[in-house]
C-alpha cells in the first residue's frame, strides 16, 4: 500500500503541479527579445521564486465579493479535472470514475451561469461524436462552438447545446494531444508539450477546419527525463499566453498572429526540470524541494501562479505595476484541503482554477465539494472565525446546511476589486 501511495503521489506531482513564482523585478540589464512577427523589441521581466517577498496573501486583499453557485444534480459529477467559465456558461470536465487517476472516463458538461440546466457534451467512446479524453477543449461562445482534442490527432466540434457537428484531423503529423484555445473566432490555438521537449513546435495555429495558419518552432533540444512535462495556456483580454516547463519563456500571442515574450522564468538548478533524480520512495519529497510551476492566470492587476518550491506549495499574486509579491503557503494532499486563507466570509480556503470577465468585472473561480463545506461549517475553526463580513458568514452557513453531502460541487466565484 505504501508503494502504491507513492506511485499515485508521484503521478500527481509530475502531472498536476500548480505553478510559478515570479520575482517580478526588471533585470538590472533588461533582456531584449525580438518579436518574430512584428519586428519590434520588447523588455522582458524575469521571474524568480527565490526573490519573492513574504507579504501574506488573504482573500480580503483582492476580493470585492464572493458568490457561491451550487451545480445542478441532473448529471452527477466525479473528480473535477478542468473548469472554464465564459460570460455565458460554466464548463466542467468530470472523471466519471471519481478516482482522478487518469483512467480515461472524462466527460464534459455545460451549465448555465446559475449552475442549472446541465448538458453533457459528447461521451466516451470511439464512434462519431465520441472521445477518449476531453480535458483539452475550448469554447467559441460567439459562434456557439466547442472544440475538443479528444482523440489522437483529432479535434471534435460540438455546438454549445451538446450536438455533434463534425471532426477534423491535425495536418501536422507531429501533433497528438494539444491544449486548445480560441485566439479569435476563426483561429484555433494548439499548444504542444512533450516529455523531454521531444516536439517540433511549441504551438500551431489553425483555422477551424484544421488548416495550418502559423506555428512556432521549439528551440529546446530534446533531453532525457521522467518528470513532466507541465505547461498550459491562459487567456487575458484578447491574447493567449503559453508556457511549458522546459522553456524559460512565457509567450503572449495576439489575434494578428504576432507574439512576444512576456516573462522569463529564471533558469537554474532550482528548477525541477533540470533534475534527473532516480525513482525512490522519497522522490515526491525530493521533487517538492525544486521549483515547479502548476498554473498561471493573469488579471488587470496581477499575474497569479501556483507552484511548489523548497518543500512548500504556494500561491503567489504579483502586482504587475509595482512588482510586489503576495504569497500564501498551503498543504496539498488527500486529507488536507487548503489554499488562500478566507478572511472574507470565514469560509473554506480558496484555490483559484480559472479567470473570466463578465460585464467588465473580473472573477477568479474555484470549486468546493459539499461534504467538505458541511464538515468545515460544523468545525470549531469556522465557528470561531471573525471574517471581514460576518453577514456573509451566516449566509454561507445557511447554504452549507441546505446541501446534501453527495450533491455536485459548489462553485466559488471571487469578484476582484
Amino acid at each position: 500500500m505504501r508503494l502504491q501511495y507513492f506511485k499515485i503521489l508521484f503521478y500527481q506531482l509530475s502531472f498536476i503541479f500548480f505553478a510559478f513564482t515570479l520575482g517580478c523585478q526588471p533585470k538590472s540589464s533588461l533582456e531584449s527579445v525580438k518579436n518574430s512577427a512584428i519586428d519590434t523589441v520588447q523588455s522582458v521581466y524575469e521571474i524568480d521564486p527565490r526573490n519573492f517577498g513574504d507579504d501574506k496573501l488573504t482573500i480580503a486583499d483582492f476580493a470585492a465579493d464572493i458568490e457561491y453557485i451550487p451545480l445542478s444534480n441532473k448529471n452527477r459529477m466525479g473528480f473535477i479535472k478542468a473548469l472554464k467559465i465564459t460570460s455565458r456558461a460554466i464548463y466542467l470536465v468530470s472523471d466519471a470514475s471519481s478516482g482522478g487517476e487518469g483512467n480515461g472516463h472524462e466527460e464534459l458538461f455545460r451549465f448555465d451561469k446559475d449552475g442549472k440546466n446541465s448538458v453533457q457534451i459528447g461521451k466516451i467512446g470511439n464512434g462519431p461524436g465520441e472521445y477518449l479524453l476531453c480535458n483539452n477543449f475550448t469554447v467559441d461562445e460567439q459562434n456557439e462552438r466547442i472544440y475538443i482534442n479528444g482523440k489522437l490527432k483529432t479535434v471534435l466540434v460540438f455546438n454549445t447545446d451538446g450536438k455533434y457537428i463534425r471532426q477534423f484531423k491535425f495536418q501536422n503529423e507531429d501533433q497528438r494531444f494539444c491544449e486548445l484555445g480560441i485566439l479569435e473566432s476563426n483561429k484555433l490555438f494548439c499548444a504542444e508539450k512533450r516529455l523531454g521537449a521531444n516536439t517540433h513546435n511549441l504551438w500551431t495555429i489553425t483555422d477551424t477546419l484544421g488548416n495550418i495558419i502559423a506555428k512556432k518552432n521549439n528551440t529546446t533540444h530534446p533531453f532525457d527525463t521522467h518528470i513532466g512535462p507541465r505547461g498550459g495556456i491562459f487567456r487575458f483580454k484578447n491574447t493567449i499566453s503559453y508556457w511549458v516547463d522546459y522553456n524559460d519563456t512565457i509567450f503572449q500571442i495576439s489575434p494578428d498572429l504576432s507574439w512576444e515574450p512576456s516573462y522569463i522564468i529564471t533558469p537554474g538548478e532550482h528548477k525541477v526540470i533540470y533534475q534527473n533524480l532516480p525513482f525512490s520512495l522519497d522522490l515526491p519529497e525530493k521533487l517538492l524541494e525544486f521549483y515547479s510551476p502548476h498554473m498561471f492566470l493573469e488579471t488587470n492587476k496581477y499575474l497569479i501562479s501556483r507552484y511548489n518550491f523548497e518543500g512548500k506549495f504556494t500561491h503567489v499574486f504579483i502586482d504587475k505595476n509595482s512588482c510586489k509579491t503576495y504569497v500564501s503557503y498551503f498543504e496539498r494532499n488527500r486529507d488536507v484541503k487548503s489554499g488562500i486563507p478566507n478572511n472574507f466570509d470565514g469560509g473554506m480556503d480558496f484555490n483559484p482554477e480559472t479567470y473570466f470577465t463578465d460585464n467588465g468585472d473580473e472573477y477568479l473561480a474555484g470549486y468546493i465539494q459539499p461534504y467538505e463545506l458541511k464538515m468545515y461549517v460544523d468545525s470549531d475553526d469556522f465557528k470561531n472565525s471573525t471574517p471581514k463580513y460576518p453577514e456573509k458568514k451566516k449566509a454561507l452557513e445557511q447554504l452549507a446546511n441546505s446541501l446534501d453531502e453527495n450533491d455536485n460541487p459548489v462553485l466559488m466565484l471571487v469578484k476582484l476589486k
